[in-house]
């Protein structure tokens, strides 16, 4: 399946560097380094776990590591990362967020203040994972992007400490085994990997675009509303 676009030829590029990474990482650190890995990626959400778990699959093919211990170190890792995050969730609680919504949720478009979040989106989606913040937290783990930061809000809702762990680790795992399982069994076929790597990829920044210009849309077409409501009254 042959790839000649530029934007694919980027992605070989920065492959390329991210298994030379992952390779010197794993030669210094062995499993532990996936688990380092699994750690950095949860903290910095941009960071591609998208490739670097077929990476570490890969490796696994190649014989440097074991495949179930790479998903083991990588669900370690990603509780490690977590715990991070719902511990800051927990520090600031909700009337500190609530008060960070309230300040920093909007920013203004030419004449317009658009808000991104309001203080009323902040306390449905408290509510709503107070109701349901176990399976919030299990379907967050296998999108991209957000797998790592959903850990904030469920420290912030006091989220009981087990149900979370367990809830992580069963969301990671299922994020994290069929990546490195994808890597094992594509072993070098590199350019294979690339083109579905590269259409997961792109479906879900699609997604999220798509999220994003609704809800400004939304936000723009509201704040239009209560300005004619506000000129004919």
């Amino acid at each position: 399946m042959p790839i000649h676009s530029k934007d694919n030829l980027l992605l070989s590029d920065v492959l390329q560097t991210l298994t030379a990474g992952v390779e010197q990482i794993v030669d210094v650190f062995g499993l532990p380094g996936i688990a380092l890995v699994a750690l950095l990626e949860n903290l910095f959400p941009p960071t591609p776990s998208e490739f670097l778990y077929p990476l570490a699959g890969k490796l696994a093919h190649d014989g440097q590591l074991v495949l179930w211990g790479v998903v083991i170190a990588g669900v370690a890792g990603s509780l490690i990362g977590s715990m991070i995050y719902y511990s800051i969730g927990y520090w600031l609680g909700e009337a500190r967020t609530r008060q960070a919504v309230d300040q920093y949720g909007r920013f203004t478009v030419l004449w317009f203040d658009v808000k991104i979040v309001t203080v009323e989106d902040f306390d449905r989606a408290i509510a709503l994972f107070q109701r349901r913040g176990g399976i919030i937290v299990l379907l967050a783990r296998i999108l991209p992007l957000v797998h790592g930061v959903i850990s904030i809000p469920a420290g912030v809702t006091r989220m009981r400490l087990l149900p979370f762990l367990v809830y992580t680790a069963v969301g990671s795992a299922l994020w994290i085994a069929p990546l490195a399982l994808l890597g094992h069994w594509l072993g070098s076929q590199w350019e294979t990997l690339l083109y579905w790597l590269d259409v997961y990829q792109n479906f879900w920044y699609l997604v999220f675009a798509l999220a994003a210009v609704y809800v400004v849309s939304k936000r723009l077409r509201a704040r239009q509303h209560s300005q004619k409501e506000h000129y004919h009254s």
